[in-house]
């Protein structure tokens, strides 16, 4: 699903991945984790084409993203979900819109556009504040709602990159719990974090990036 071979990426001065190899099967849950600048945001990026390396190898469900062109750029991203920490919902739009606008730029009928999306806000606790503003929401409720957002279109791979960063410790569980049923539906998933409750006693493969390496792979 996910393969970097020898991953190289610096910014002016600053080397931010040095040699960087890894594989993510397909199905799979699988985490990063490592102190704030350890090259985990950056991992992600790579992987979704928001920035390009400087060396090596990166293969996305079987696709070489390194020599792919612009143009193929968008095709590569319609196969991805991403969640981000700072939610970036669209204040001027409804939970429901937020949700629904990636569906409406591929063209969906709007019938089935909004099954698939009150079957997606429910699957996260949401359903019932699908006309609400992400301003009227609490913070776990806007990252259930990115997340409603990220899969809403059924892609192949999802990234979450710190997702539970500015959440308590209940509402991390929530979230987290979402993710491990997104990755049972046969979803591959990306979890870059700190917080080490999110992968301790999971099963699931942990790499430890450490300037820019990674320094350990373990179970958590």
């Amino acid at each position: 699903m996910v393969r970097f071979e020898n991953v190289i990426k610096q910014y002016e001065n600053q080397q931010a991945l040095t040699g960087v190899t890894f594989q993510a099967i397909r199905g799979e849950l699988l985490f990063f984790t490592g102190a704030s600048g350890a090259g985990k945001s950056t991992l992600l990026k790579l992987i979704y084409r928001a920035i390009e390396p400087d060396g090596g190898s990166i293969w996305v469900n079987g696709i070489d993203t390194v020599s792919m062109r612009a143009g193929h750029v968008p095709g590569l991203r319609r196969t991805i979900g991403v969640v981000f920490q700072d939610f970036r919902l669209l204040s001027g739009r409804t939970i429901y819109d937020n949700v629904a606008l990636a569906l409406r730029i591929r063209g969906m009928a709007e019938r089935a556009l909004k099954t698939q999306v009150m079957e997606v806000l429910k699957m996260v606790g949401l359903r019932h504040k699908s006309d609400c503003w992400p301003e009227t929401l609490s913070g776990g409720e806007q990252q259930r709602a990115v997340i409603a957002r990220a899969i809403v279109a059924e892609p192949v791979l999802l990234l979450a990159d710190e997702p539970t960063g500015n959440l308590d410790p209940d509402t991390a569980a929530g979230v987290m719990r979402i993710f491990k049923d997104i990755n049972s539906r046969g979803t591959t998933v990306i979890i870059a974090t700190h917080n080490r409750d999110l992968y301790t006693g999971t099963g699931r493969k942990v790499l430890k990036l450490a300037d820019g390496k990674i320094e350990t792979e373990t179970t958590g």
